[in-house]
């Protein structure tokens, strides 16, 4: 039974034709980097790069109570990310918050808004923490992750950023 199965697998393999060689799609790079949490008046200066994709800067904006209709709204962190490289390229970035011994306090990823970020171009990727961030008043430390991809060149697939 099990030989049988085996011809007929190659057999659709054979029917199938050659295999056709697939173009690789330029091949993307992480960083991840560990920082005391002490932002002042919300501002955080930071340095991360890859590949001359840097974040400098990280807004920490806490959920904050707002009357009539809405309940409140939730933690976000936004960064600022510059391109200074040469080639356009998609970036990703993820937050872990944690406090003194280590406990997650609150975890979120996004990206460049515009999902690819051109050459020479400054942006922006905000990050919402919408459910698990009440304790962030005893954060400590957090963990960046940057991740980018370059844009591939006309004719090469790609996921598209996000997905």
């Amino acid at each position: 039974m099990r030989r049988a199965f085996a011809v007929l697998g190659l057999a659709g393999l054979a029917a199938a034709g050659p295999l056709r060689a697939q173009s690789a799609a330029p091949a993307f790079q992480q960083v991840s980097q560990k920082f005391d949490y002490k932002p002042v008046k919300q501002i955080q200066a930071i340095q991360l790069a890859l590949d001359k994709v840097q974040v400098r800067q990280i807004v920490f904006a806490p959920a904050s109570e707002a009357g009539g209709k809405q309940r409140h709204s939730v933690p976000e962190a936004v960064l600022s990310i510059d391109n200074e490289g040469t080639t356009t390229a998609a970036v990703g970035v993820a937050i872990a918050i944690f406090d003194a011994e280590g406990n997650l306090l609150a975890a979120g990823a996004g990206g460049a808004r515009q999902g690819f970020l051109a050459a020479g171009e400054r942006g922006t990727a905000s990050i919402r923490f919408p459910f698990v961030y009440r304790n962030l008043d005893k954060a400590r430390t957090f963990l960046l992750t940057l991740e980018i991809q370059p844009r591939p060149a006309k004719g090469e697939e790609s996921a598209p950023p996000g997905s």
